[in-house]
């Protein structure tokens, strides 16, 4: 029934349709759809632009930021590289949520990529969005949605009521409407991991990546949000906090089901690391070739230490639609 269990503190990931072997089965055919919605999506692009299944346009990317990890981090939570005062480079990409480009004319949300540069030369890539928690509540629902959204727009809502019915349906609408509803500025922006993931020995926890300053209330995102955090950047620092929710139960901190938050107000955050991109001009030929060569970087949760592994089935599936998506739009062959 589960595939692990930490005595510690009691938690577990368990295989969708009863085992390993069954569930590799069903992501097999979740591959082949997600595939499927990326073809359809690449159609739309009259540019020929070959563009990933989801988070197909960057709004900014630089690959020397430093991450630094907090001096009065928890003992539970230094593990590895996440030492106190420890500095590490981080190449971020922040985009568009949608797998087709709308250069901000569509309702949307954000997505936030960052790779840590670790002293053994390896990475560490988390991948967070900006809501706290997934439409989906589980891999199939996930797959099942986003080939929905790939189809006719005049069917949207008789498959959307077909595939999940009524109940279902209306919570994953009010779910995505609460998640696209606010706009806000990228420097402003706050992104979640919403899916858990192993932190070495302290066990599962879920990310947090928000403002260091809290940001001024009442300010209007603009129509470009790019355009904005390059002029944002060309002022002054923008920096970022990572923070952690420790597993607690099954219960308050489910790991298989994706649409269930972890309460802050009973699991609070703790700060972890801060983030700083450090002033310039984005706009810059340098800059801007710095930020296309991070577009054309592949993205995976799954490019961690094993002490640090995505956790549920959300992020097992993430797995390996992100790589034979990367394999697809960098024409490489998927590991």
């Amino acid at each position: 029934m589960s595939d692990t269990t930490t005595p510690a503190r009691q938690w577990r990931e368990t295989w969708m349709n009863g085992s390993e072997a069954a569930e590799s089965r069903l992501f097999e055919e979740l591959v082949m759809r997600m595939r499927d919605v990326q073809l359809r999506n690449q159609a739309q692009v009259s540019d020929g632009r070959k563009l990933r299944t989801l988070h197909a346009e960057i709004l900014a990317g630089v690959d020397d930021a430093i991450f630094e990890v907090a001096d009065d981090v928890p003992p539970d939570l230094r593990q590895h590289h996440f030492q106190p005062g420890a500095r590490l480079r981080c190449t971020v990409r922040l985009s568009n949520a949608s797998g087709i480009p709308h250069g901000g004319r569509k309702p949307d949300m954000r997505g936030a990529a960052l790779r840590l540069h670790l002293p053994d030369g390896n990475v560490h890539e988390l991948l967070l969005t900006n809501y706290p928690v997934s439409h989906a509540r589980d891999a199939v629902q996930s797959v099942q949605f986003a080939s929905i959204m790939s189809g006719a727009r005049s069917l949207l809502l008789p498959r959307l009521l077909f595939t999940f019915g009524p109940a279902e349906m209306l919570r994953i609408l009010r779910n995505l409407k609460s998640a696209t509803g606010a706009t806000r500025r990228l420097a402003d922006e706050s992104f979640w991991s919403r899916g858990a993931l192993l932190w070495g020995d302290a066990g599962p926890v879920r990310l947090k990546l928000h403002p260091a300053v809290p940001p001024v209330s009442g300010m209007h995102a603009p129509p470009d949000l790019s355009s904005d955090f390059a002029q944002t950047l060309l002022q002054g620092d923008v920096l970022y906090q990572l923070s952690a929710q420790r597993y607690v139960d099954d219960v308050m901190t489910p790991i298989e089901d994706g649409c269930t938050g972890w309460d802050e107000s009973t699991v609070p955050f703790v700060k972890i690391a801060t983030l700083t991109l450090s002033t310039r001009d984005l706009r810059s030929p340098a800059a801007m070739a710095t930020a296309q060569a991070v577009d054309a970087t592949p993205f995976n949760p799954w490019n961690a230490p094993d002490a640090f592994r995505p956790l549920g089935n959300l992020n097992r599936i993430r797995r390996t639609v992100y790589d034979a998506s990367a394999a697809r739009w960098t024409a490489t062959p998927p590991h």
